[in-house]
């Protein structure tokens, strides 16, 4: 005998395997039906929202994306890279002996606003030449940190150097900086006086002639990439520009405001009566600008306060 209910159960189960919407009728607005059609949760098109990578810049110039890394800078080696170190003769103590002397006079002499009415002074305070000269006769080598933000106050040169420098730093940093938000930057050597290439010229003042001469300078600085209310593109960069340079006496060379011989000095060196060594200096910076608009950059960090000579010198009255 037939189950009355059979027939039933396989109609329910028809309609629980169906998929709702396979049953689902559309209507129109007049009530009247349309063509069935299956729902669908997948979209009506795929379409990729980035299509091409984009490439950042990690270099431009002399500045790379990378932590403060300092370049390969070669010194010469002044008289030691031809003339090996001996023990002086008793004519070599006697002249060392002399040069001190004259360290001494300069250092009464040619320090303050006196000296620029002085003429063996070339009319100069030369307090930072002579604590670097001091350094040379009795530091026996060891390395000395000098205060770089006198050169940039004093000297014109110094001045320049500055603003060529951070004007060549904005320049490549938007080329780097393009679709980055923050990064780090650390560049090559640049030279100060001593080719055709430095970033600015010789400097101007025997102070700074005597202090430092040609130098190298690296950068290494922190960026952070934005936008103002105006949607223009903002950097604001943290610089340190490191200084540094080589305090010897050259073959063949001559002071350039009193025409003596280098070799005067640099017997010194061969004979370890004076010692060439390493000069170091730090600048740091703030710069803030509006890409493609440089011109009305905020510049700040310059010091406020006055800079006092070098805390090396003998004399009290050279130190203030």
């Amino acid at each position: 005998m037939d189950n009355p209910f059979e027939s039933l159960l396989e109609e329910k189960k028809k309609e629980v395997s169906s998929s709702p919407f396979d049953s689902l009728l559309q209507m129109d607005v007049s009530g009247n039906k349309i063509e069935k059609q299956k729902l669908s949760l997948e979209p009506a098109e795929k379409k990729s929202i980035h299509t091409t990578p984009v490439k950042l810049t990690e270099r431009s110039g002399r500045y790379r994306i990378g932590k403060p890394d300092r370049p390969h800078i070669k010194h010469d080696g002044g008289f030691l890279a031809k003339l090996r170190l001996r023990e002086p003769t008793a004519i070599e103590k006697l002249q060392f002996a002399k040069w001190v002397t004259i360290l001494e006079g300069l250092e009464a002499v040619c320090s303050g606003p006196s000296a620029k009415i002085v003429g063996a002074c070339w009319y100069e305070d030369l307090s930072d030449a002579a604590a670097a000269y001091r350094h040379f006769l009795f530091g026996k080598g060891k390395d000395r940190t000098f205060n770089y933000e006198r050169y940039i106050l004093n000297d014109p040169a110094g001045k320049e150097l500055l603003e060529n420098l951070i004007s060549d730093f904005q320049n490549h940093i938007e080329n780097i900086g393009r679709d980055r938000i923050k990064f780090s930057v650390t560049s090559s050597a640049y030279n100060a006086g001593n080719s055709v290439d430095a970033i600015a010229p010789y400097p101007k003042t025997v102070n700074w002639q005597k202090t430092l001469g040609a130098h190298y300078l690296w950068v290494s600085a922190d960026i952070a990439v934005s936008a103002n209310k105006k949607g223009d593109i903002m950097y604001n960069a943290d610089l340190i520009i490191n200084v540094e340079d080589q305090y010897n006496f050259n073959p063949g060379q001559n002071d350039i405001a009193s025409g003596i011989p280098d070799s005067a000095n640099g017997i010194f060196e061969v004979t370890g009566l004076g010692s060439q060594y390493m000069h170091f200096a730090k600048v740091k910076r703030q710069i803030t600008w509006v890409e493609k608009n440089r011109e009305n950059s905020k510049k700040n960090g310059s010091p406020t306060s006055r800079q006092r000579k070098p805390d090396d010198n003998r004399r009290l009255r050279n130190r203030v």
